[in-house]
């Protein structure tokens, strides 16, 4: 026992002795980044990102190795799959492009194949498809061994507290091909580094173990997270830049992004305009919270006005299913005063099948044709926040079928604020006198053609909140 204590004293000497050696250093260490991204009034065409192939030397068997005794069980199949999407992601939520996601372009690919049509006409989907390889992945750091300098304390969650300078490099040999005449428009090589002091814990959970989740996940907050994020900037840029020829007449604009330490938007500009960011929160006072529980059936905790509909189980959860055409239901709340400050959150799902067109939910406050009204369609570009056009800050899919998306409404003073996947979209003022005296009640009108058919919409999970 007195041998531990020795060792655990001798090791916190060694810690003070690193901190005021290194001071300067820490100093350093980035606490936001800020990425510059193109921004663009509207879509130059539709794009896809298939999975890319890793030929960087760390990419071996099953799991990428960065050194002796320094490995990670993520495969690189899951670094390419993972790389795709974040691509495609950010491809979105510039407003440059429309996108197909990789996994529907493998589906359409796949039930096109089944029919007997060939590969070649999979591709009409998007304009251009984006294809290439990892040609260099490392992460390093100082001290032995190159994992950085670790103090192995006996702790019970393994680890240790590690002290060193950490580096990171990326690179994505990159190919743009436009799908009309299979031209290769654009190849390049784009790179992602980072070079940071970093001191913090080491966890034996991380490294040389196997990792949960996808390739981001496995290295969030590390170097190469920052060397990713990099990588995808600089490829974002690119590919806007060398395709807005193929479109004059839309204009590219800058969008700055400053993430906080833990990942989270902390600001943005775009076209040298500073956007506030605003998280969505409740109000104290929760008056409403409706998950379809207990429904077996039909819910009897709201009121149907028009059409059926039923209560199913997907995804973990119970929803309200449209069953055939449109249902209208309200839900009367006694303490509700639309006039005061008040948060709705809810979440929706659009069936994958049908004419996405006539996939919605449609949420009114008060009573239909209120001023304060949420619609969201199937086709993304159709939806509208009280009679405006909603901007693609989440960074969705036009296509919203198969996808579960995130609502919420917040009302502060005289402004009305959209959420979209806890992400701001837009901010508009508040008619007071119009909203003034509105009932006390949520107004929903959901559309699905025929739940038989494979084409419904879902929704649960209301919650009121009111200060």
């Amino acid at each position: 026992m007195k041998i531990l204590k020795l060792f655990i004293v001798i090791n916190f000497f060694v810690i003070m002795l690193f901190t005021n050696t290194f001071a300067e250093e820490y100093a350093k260490e980035v606490k936001e980044r800020t990425l510059t991204l193109p921004h663009c009034n509207k879509p130059i065409g539709v794009i896809a990102a298939k999975s890319f192939k890793c030929k960087a030397a760390a990419c071996q068997g099953g799991r990428l190795v960065f050194g002796s005794g320094f490995s990670v069980e993520v495969t690189p199949q899951a670094l390419g799959d993972g790389l795709a999407d974040m691509l495609v992601t950010a491809l979105a939520n510039t407003g440059c492009f429309k996108v197909v996601e990789r996994a529907a372009l493998e589906e359409i690919k796949e039930e096109l194949e089944l029919m007997g049509v060939t590969p070649k006409q999979t591709l009409k989907a998007a304009d251009f498809i984006i294809t290439g390889a990892i040609t260099a992945l490392e992460m390093k750091g100082s001290g032995a061994g190159g994992g950085g300098f670790v103090i192995p304390l006996p702790w019970k969650f393994g680890g240790g507290l590690k002290l060193g300078k950490s580096k990171a490099h990326i690179a994505l040999d990159m190919r743009i091909v436009r799908v009309k005449d299979a031209e290769i428009l654009v190849a390049k090589t784009v790179e992602g580094k980072s070079e940071r002091w970093k001191f913090g814990i080491a966890g034996g959970g991380l490294f040389g173990s196997t990792v949960g989740g996808g390739w981001f996940e496995a290295f969030k907050n590390t170097p190469l997270e920052e060397a990713t994020r990099d990588l995808i900037a600089r490829a974002v840029t690119l590919i806007v830049e060398e395709l807005k020829a193929q479109s004059p007449e839309v204009a590219v604009g800058e969008k700055r992004i400053t993430y906080g330490e833990k990942g989270q938007i902390v600001k943005e500009e775009i076209g040298g305009l500073k956007r506030p960011s605003i998280e969505f929160s409740h109000y104290k006072n929760i008056l409403w919270n409706e998950n379809f529980r207990n429904c077996k059936y039909i819910p009897t905790t709201v009121k149907i006005l028009k059409g059926y509909g039923e209560c199913v189980e997907f995804k973990g959860n119970k929803w309200f299913a449209t069953t055939k055409g449109e249902i209208i239901f309200e839900k009367e709340i006694p303490n509700f005063d639309p006039s005061k400050d008040w948060a709705l959150e809810y979440k929706v799902y659009f069936s994958k099948e049908g004419d996405a067109y006539w996939k919605y939910a449609h949420v009114f406050i008060g009573k239909e044709g209120s001023p304060i009204n949420v619609l969201i369609r199937a086709v993304y570009h159709h939806s509208q926040f009280s009679g405006q056009g909603i901007p693609n800050e989440a960074g969705l899919s036009d296509d919203l079928g198969g996808k579960l998306v995130k609502i919420g409404l917040k009302k502060e003073g005289e402004i009305m604020h959209l959420f979209i996947n806890d992400v701001r979209t837009l901010s508009l003022p508040v008619d007071t006198v119009a909203i003034r005296g509105l009932p006390k009640k949520i107004f929903v009108k959901l559309h699905g053609q025929d739940i038989g058919k494979g084409s419904y919409t879902l929704i649960t999970d209301l919650k009121l909140s009111q200060d």
